[in-house]
């Protein structure tokens, strides 16, 4: 009777071990791919490849032109009012060199990381260069380039523009641009001081909810930073349930690993656009913000380049799981070969005793 409960019992208990071990390659690979998002995904260093990847430098004139058009102060020179997105792009193209763009870029994105990582509640993009410039000889050459690529103006224009200059922008005669030379160059100072110091990076409505989409994404990525803890409590528990020898050991914990080991490793090098998918969806709805639609293509564009690189130490890690589990079960057939040659022996040597 106690022999048949003891035999009930294992084999409970062996069922049991089963299921946690399926249950083990699940959230094994999960913490597997959270783990090393969550360590790589918020830090700002981490999308410097990407940026020149993605060749996001030249976007972000673009970006910041949108910035500024919807970020004017409404006290500003009629002449930059009129002024469109692409203008201020171009401006932007022809005032600062590709290194003062990359530098102003990368703060940007360390602003933006910096307010994820909850650095900052406020992030923001400095326009201090933009503004000394545009108050420069270089700054009335590029407003110059600016006029010059209109439409030429009409005679009314022409009339509304001698005496009300910035009401609107057009190409006038050479000689015209030349006697509103001092006219311009007072606009642009007048622009230079009605442009910011700094524009917000995320147009917030409702500081409240996005302090509290804040705090949930912190959650979010402490459970990420913890998660695996929960598959090494599992191997704890199969450990337990089944393993009673060392060849046991080997094989309750090769068979888990090594399916571990192979989708991760599939998963790392090959899953970048399925997981950046997940997580996006993951994270939109925690940390959904109302930004330019501008920015948000561009970050987008740059997190896929960066997930690409953020996969690949789970591709290696799990490289090194498969390895190690068919490495273990390998040694646990070796083993079990071993073992019953022994008990061959020791019954051949019985059977001639008698």
């Amino acid at each position: 009777m106690n022999d048949t409960r003891l035999s009930a019992a294992q084999i409970i208990a062996r069922s049991i071990a089963i299921a946690l071990s399926v249950l083990f390659v699940l959230t094994a690979l999960a913490s597997l791919i959270l783990f090393n998002i969550e360590r790589n995904a918020f830090n700002a260093a981490t999308y410097k490849r990407a940026l020149i990847e993605e060749n996001f430098y030249r976007k972000f004139p673009l970006l910041l032109g949108d910035l500024l058009a919807k970020n004017l102060d409404p006290s500003a020179p009629a002449f930059a009012q009129q002024m469109t997105a692409d203008n201020w792009k171009a401006l932007i193209e022809t005032l600062l060199p590709p290194q003062q763009v990359q530098a102003m870029t990368e703060d940007a994105i360390n602003q933006f990381f910096a307010y994820l990582n909850g650095e900052t509640t406020s992030p923001r993009a400095s326009l201090v260069p933009l503004k000394q410039s545009l108050t420069s000889p270089a700054g009335l050459d590029a407003a110059l380039k600016i006029i010059q690529a209109q439409p030429v103006c009409t005679l009314k224009q022409i009339a509304r523009i001698l005496t009300t200059f910035g009401q609107e922008i057009c190409n006038p005669p050479p000689e015209i641009l030349q006697l509103l030379h001092p006219l311009i160059k007072i606009q642009l100072e007048a622009a230079a001081a009605a442009i910011p110091d700094e524009v917000p990076l995320l147009a917030e409505r409702d500081p409240a909810a996005a302090q509290s989409r804040l705090r949930g994404l912190m959650n979010l990525r402490l459970i990420m930073r913890l998660s695996p803890l929960i598959p090494i409590a599992i191997l704890f528990g199969i450990t337990l349930l089944a393993v009673r020898s060392f060849k046991g050991w080997l094989a309750w914990w090769g068979w888990p690993l090594l399916f571990t080991g192979l989708f991760g490793t599939m998963i790392g090098f090959g899953g970048a656009p399925l997981v950046r998918r997940l997580f996006e969806n993951m994270l939109a709805k925690r940390a959904a913000t109302s930004m330019p639609l501008e920015i948000a293509d561009a970050i987008r564009s740059i997190v896929d380049a960066a997930f690409r690189q953020m996969l690949k130490p789970a591709g290696w890690e799990g490289l090194f799981l498969f390895i190690a589990g068919l490495s273990m079960i390998l040694i646990s057939f070796y083993a079990a070969r071993r073992e019953k040659k022994a008990r061959l022996a020791a019954s051949e040597a019985e059977t001639q005793v008698f």
